[in-house]
């Protein structure tokens, strides 16, 4: 058994006593900001091409399309995932942050020119290891950036500014696809890599606490010291003492993903977090993100119908995160997983109940707002649930594995969504396995976490 070195977690109390500036805002706008762009230009293209691009153009048939889309969601983010965490746990937060913008910029423009099926397919790998990098690392550093008075409607909040960035993407899309399609990937790519990639190099400093972890205390002071000026240069004020946290920080050295199964500390959270994310992701997340444009094609919308419709959907989620990040910890995270999830199913059984192309527009938009608020609050939920050794870990093997479950899903689609009176098979698939019950376990099965400090909550 290794013996495991044991901090005072001086850090993490240095952060948990600073009061909210701009300086953890900004910071937390500029992570959500790349998280937007890496997933709603790069994890969509699939979605956003097949209806208005490949379909018309018969680059490639249904089936082929689920299995693009299946690659894109289930075996790429997948790799991203676990080659992230390896990254943002061996070699700090702020690389594997790096690392994800590049890629995401760096992979998206070839489908500008590639239509060959197989090349598709490499690419549809490819495309999003930036994916499952930006998603293995976003909430994972800006919990521990952030203390637990705030950290619940820091997140919240700056995480709506991601629906703000889909609200320009979809209207960018709006006006390019399918006419100026190959422009709006190149369009896509240049900020990410022009200007997502440098500000975040001239801006982002590494956590201190994975630092403390790692036993780099020499860096970890210097890194919070900056970190604590920014701070009192922006509260004008003194920043009060340090309080004792509850827990010791244990060193990274020599900790192990086994212990995700073995510690029973995590075991039962860990098992319930996979089986919430493999259908979460597919059902409510790509399930219906995989579909939803084309159902309403099926329904009269046109390319300008539908991508207006998702715009008027993500200012919805805009407005849903706000009125989550207000209520902050009044309600637990669990049960607002819990909320989101029947809010979902119930939008899409009344789309598939009144299918008249208007009724359906409205219901796509309240399903967004569920589909918005149950995966970025787990994604507080699975960071907040570990300690900072083993967090990115964490990550990796719920989250990650969930990817699995948007492979199997999403390939399972062609076919159901073919199956029954108008696409029954696809409604029943994203509503009861992948709403309703992740919603239900969680609600049942999930840990309390409100206001607590880090480093206790995730013990």
């Amino acid at each position: 058994m290794v013996e495991r070195t044991t901090y005072d977690g001086v850090m993490a109390a240095r952060i948990d006593r600073l009061p909210l500036t701009r300086v953890q805002w900004q910071l937390a706008i500029l992570v959500e900001v790349t998280w937007g762009f890496i997933i709603f230009d790069t994890d969509g293209i699939g979605a956003r091409l097949y209806p208005f691009v490949w379909r018309p153009n018969h680059i490639i048939d249904v089936v082929q399309y689920a299995v693009i889309q299946a690659l894109q969601v289930g075996l790429g983010i997948l790799l991203g995932v676990y080659l992230m965490s390896y990254v943002a746990d061996r070699y700090g937060r702020r690389p594997a942050i790096l690392l994800a913008t590049l890629l995401g910029g760096l992979c998206i423009w070839p489908f500008a020119y590639v239509t060959d099926f197989a090349w598709m397919v490499v690419l549809s790998v490819l495309s999003t290891l930036g994916v499952g990098g930006i998603v293995a690392t976003h909430s994972t550093y800006l919990s521990e950036m952030t203390s637990p008075q705030v950290r619940n409607r820091v997140l919240l909040t700056s995480q709506g500014i991601t629906a703000v960035v889909a609200v320009g993407v979809n209207l960018l899309a709006f006006a390019w696809i399918p006419s100026n399609w190959q422009l709006f990937l190149w369009v896509s790519a240049a900020v990410e890599v022009a200007i997502l990639l440098p500000l975040l190099w001239w801006q982002l400093p590494e956590s201190p606490r994975w630092l403390e972890a790692h036993g780099r205390h020499e860096e970890a002071e210097r890194v919070m010291t900056i970190y604590e000026r920014r701070c009192q240069a922006a509260c004008a004020a003194p920043l009060p003492e340090p309080s004792p946290i509850l827990d010791p920080v244990i060193g990274a050295a020599g900790g192990s993903w086994t212990e995700l199964f073995t510690n029973p500390h995590y075991r039962g959270r860990t098992w319930l977090l996979i089986v919430v994310w493999l259908f979460a992701y597919a059902g409510l997340v790509y399930g219906v993100g995989a579909f939803a444009a084309v159902f309403m094609v099926d329904h009269g919308g046109s390319a300008h119908f539908v991508f207006l419709t998702i715009a008027v959907a993500y200012a919805a989620l805009f407005v849903g995160f706000l009125v989550n990040a207000r209520l902050g910890d009044q309600i637990e995270r669990r049960e607002v997983l819990f909320i989101a999830g029947m809010l979902f199913a119930f939008a899409w059984l009344v789309a598939w109940m009144v299918p008249d192309l208007w009724v359906i527009a409205g219901c796509y938009v309240v399903s967004r707002v569920g589909t918005g608020l149950f995966l970025f609050n787990l994604y507080n939920y699975t960071a907040v649930a570990y300690p900072t050794r083993i967090r990115s870990k964490a990550f990796a093997w719920t989250d990650g594995l969930g990817h699995l479950g948007a492979w199997a899903g999403v390939t399972l689609l062609g076919p159901l969504y073919a199956l029954g009176p108008n696409h029954l098979g696809w409604i029943l698939w994203i509503i009861i396995p992948g709403a309703l019950l992740p919603a239900t376990l969680i609600k049942f099965g999930g840990i309390r976490q409100g206001q607590a400090v880090l480093e206790q909550i995730s013990t």
